[in-house]
């Protein structure tokens, strides 16, 4: 079971508390709006006095308030699982209770992120600042940390308000607050708030949503790459086909005509290539933002589930706004299309070369007309 719990908890270090940019754990993590996370520091690095950041992962152009990196949302969920991870493996080196540093701890009190022995639980549970702590047996609590890591993590308090904890939400300013800011700042004439956890229960119905969407829109995008490769492929064999079929009728009429053959010949070739390149490109292209739109999803899912999964309540809604603005982005994705070009490329060689003054004519299209059908899967980007 300890294994277990260390693989585990390795992995979700490796893979979610891990900056892009430094590979280090996240100081003060900072979360973009296309919901790709970053250290504070290393986004002031990038940014340099500019009034926009790439992100690293996506390449979207985010543009910078007068605020600049200070500006952009902290990810709330993120910094408390660091600080979770690191606490743990700091108390993992030994099993002292923080409170008189001698006993043997027992339990774990969620408010403090404190490990108390036996002798250090009793006056906790009675000193009135402490008294409405909830203690776990540290058992439960270590067990709880890779399972269900946002049933024993600390309350989050109020940014204006740091005494208080986060317990309300306004619907109106779509931010978490606490009770005294009902009186100082978000009043109940002018603002509508809930219960965190009633909002949070209602944000996990569209994470949940946004999953299944995110999965569907995944599946459609990779049969389309399947396609526009496949499509990639056929186009190269057809071009080199049609290309020995021009070269053998130069070769058969080289003879009467050298010089004309060859002239023409040449013409053909860079039609041909002109055609065959443009195509490419087009389906290049294509597989690219099919390519850009599969990560794109497959982030959003996988940021939305760990979410899901780790976040408590407040955490959540501190991610809400970021994605919700990713869910109207993900909805403008066309993951269900057809592969731009297709492979029609027909070479009709001339028989009289003498009198037509022709080897022939190239073809790239059943009808006679080459339609170009390239459209970007972002609807409006």
């Amino acid at each position: 079971m300890a294994d277990n719990e260390s693989t585990l908890m390795a992995e979700i270090d490796e893979n979610f508390l891990r900056c892009g940019i430094c590979f280090e754990r996240y100081k003060n993590a900072k979360m973009l709006p296309c919901l790709h996370s970053f250290c504070e520091p290393c986004l002031i690095q990038m940014a340099e006095g500019g009034g926009a950041i790439t992100c690293p992962v996506c390449r979207r152009q985010h543009d910078l308030t007068s605020n600049g990196v200070a500006g952009i949302s902290t990810s709330v969920f993120l910094n408390d699982l660091v600080q979770l991870f690191t606490e743990r493996e700091c108390k993992a080196e030994s099993n002292k209770c923080d409170g008189c540093d001698r006993g043997e701890a027992t339990n774990h009190c969620v408010e403090c992120t404190f490990d108390l022995c036996k002798a250090c639980v009793v006056p906790h549970t009675k000193f009135p600042s402490t008294k409405s702590h909830r203690l776990v047996p540290l058992v439960e609590y270590t067990a709880a940390v890779h399972s269900n890591p946002a049933s024993v993590q600390p309350p989050v308090y109020c940014n204006k308000h740091p005494c208080y904890d986060i317990e309300l939400y306004c619907d109106t300013c779509d931010v978490v607050i606490c009770a005294k800011c009902t009186i100082s700042h978000h009043s109940k004439q002018e603002h509508q708030f809930r219960c965190v956890n009633e909002a949070a229960q209602s944000f996990k119905a569209d994470l949940a949503a946004i999953v299944d969407k995110s999965k569907e829109k995944e599946a459609e995008a990779k049969s389309s790459k399947v396609k526009v490769q496949q499509m990639l492929e056929s186009i190269d064999k057809c071009y080199v086909r049609q290309e020995e079929n021009i070269r053998d009728t130069i070769r058969q009429n080289i003879e009467e005509m050298t010089r004309q053959i060859r002239e023409h010949g040449d013409q053909l070739l860079t039609e041909l290539k002109s055609e065959y390149d443009t195509r490419k490109v087009n389906l290049t292209a294509q597989l690219k933002e099919l390519d850009i739109a599969e990560n794109d999803l497959t982030s959003t899912r996988e940021y939305a589930e760990k979410l899901m999964h780790y976040g408590n309540a407040s955490q959540l809604l501190s991610a809400k706004k970021g994605v919700d603005y990713q869910r109207e982005e993900l909805l403008k994705v066309q993951t269900q299309v057809e592969p731009v070009e297709d492979d029609y490329i027909q070479f009709e060689p001339c028989n009289d070369f003498c009198r037509e003054k022709s080897l022939g004519t190239i073809k790239f299209d059943s009808n006679g007309v080459q339609t170009r059908r390239f459209q970007s899967v972002y609807q409006n980007r």
